[in-house]
């Protein structure tokens, strides 16, 4: 365990924004906790939780302790024949961990290749591509207390899942740090492939289901992922901007009768899903560019740094947005992003 002062947070935001945090500590056991809240300096001070930095934007220097897990290990818990379970270190990064199991042939994660993040944003975020939600997968989630590094274990039941949230995210944000995460996979004759994603299954139609394995289908996604998402290595972002907004029926008619191609996906309780991204696109923001801040080209729900941009502007390009979607179509854009 290292104390860093006045440290960079740039190689921990995948929106490449330079701020500093007061304290930076990296955390890789029970232990780690308990030592630094004797420190009374430290344990006054604010502490909040970060992963890989694919999820937020940074708008300004951050006073208090800023602190990662970076515990790695991988452990096969226990199998039958049908099924695999394993125990994931919250520091593993995202797509590490889905290239270990497709190369061991287990399905369940293939669907979420090449999401940037560590294992331990995984179930904070549910993150999901495709089709397919980290809850999906998910059977434990093991946390520590930030203030007293009691450990508390949680099963899916608890974790209040939601469209990318969960209890982690609402009730014990910054409170609770993931440090391991447990899932069961299926091992390869066990498993199918999750082709509802539309664009998917017609990426696939040359073969047959039974030929397809996870392999297949995790190389897909990639060549799909980097076809259509900016590299945040190369154009800094973090990910969809904004979640997809959802309204009742009798909004949704109403709507149509002025944009009757308006892109949309019925849900199981008859409300609607409407793309942000088309939303975003059809109130002419693709591609528009304030400061060093842009909509990307290549789609519109992700917002970029074309180099040196602040959090600031992307923040307020960001809000831009949000006030001439609700304008045009009476919808308000709700944040993907924390921003801090």
């Amino acid at each position: 365990m290292h104390i860093q002062a006045n440290y960079s947070l740039l190689p921990h935001n995948t929106f490449q924004i330079d701020v500093k945090t007061q304290y930076y500590i990296e955390i890789n056991r029970q232990s780690d906790i308990l030592t630094l809240r004797t420190d009374l300096k430290l344990a006054s001070l604010p502490w909040r939780i970060i992963g890989g930095g694919s999820n937020l934007l940074l708008t300004h220097d951050l006073e208090g302790v800023t602190i990662r897990c970076t515990f790695k290990k991988i452990t096969v818990v226990k199998e039958d024949e049908d099924n695999i379970w394993i125990s994931v270190g919250a520091g593993v990064a995202w797509h590490d961990l889905v290239t270990y199991t497709v190369k061991n042939g287990w399905w369940g994660l293939e669907n979420l290749a090449l999401i940037p993040g560590t294992v331990g944003a995984a179930p904070v975020q549910n993150i999901g591509a495709y089709g397919t939600e980290a809850q999906d997968r998910i059977t434990l989630v093991d946390t520590l207390n930030i203030y007293d590094g009691q450990r508390r274990r949680f099963r899916p039941s608890e974790c209040q899942f939601g469209y990318r949230t969960s209890i982690f995210k609402q009730e014990f944000i910054n409170k609770l740090l993931v440090y391991r995460v447990n899932f069961r996979l299926k091992k390869s004759h066990a498993g199918k492939a999750n082709l509802v994603y539309e664009p998917l299954k017609i990426a696939l139609e040359a073969y047959k289901k039974n030929d397809l394995t996870p392999k297949i289908l995790y190389d897909t996604i990639i060549k799909i992922r980097e076809e259509r998402i900016p590299d945040p290595s190369k154009a800094g972002n973090a990910g969809s901007f904004f979640k997809n907004p959802v309204i009742d029926t009798e909004y949704f008619e109403k709507l149509l009768e002025s944009h009757p191609k308006m892109l949309h996906h019925k849900m199981l309780d008859g409300k609607y899903k409407i793309p942000a991204a088309w939303l975003i696109e059809q109130a002419g923001w693709k591609g528009e560019l304030r400061g060093h801040a842009a909509v990307s080209n290549q789609h519109a729900l992700f917002l970029i740094n074309l180099g040196g941009a602040t959090g600031s502007e992307i923040e307020t390009l960001a809000q831009m947005i949000q006030e001439d979607v609700n304008h045009k179509f009476g919808i308000y854009l709700e944040p993907e992003v924390i921003i801090l």
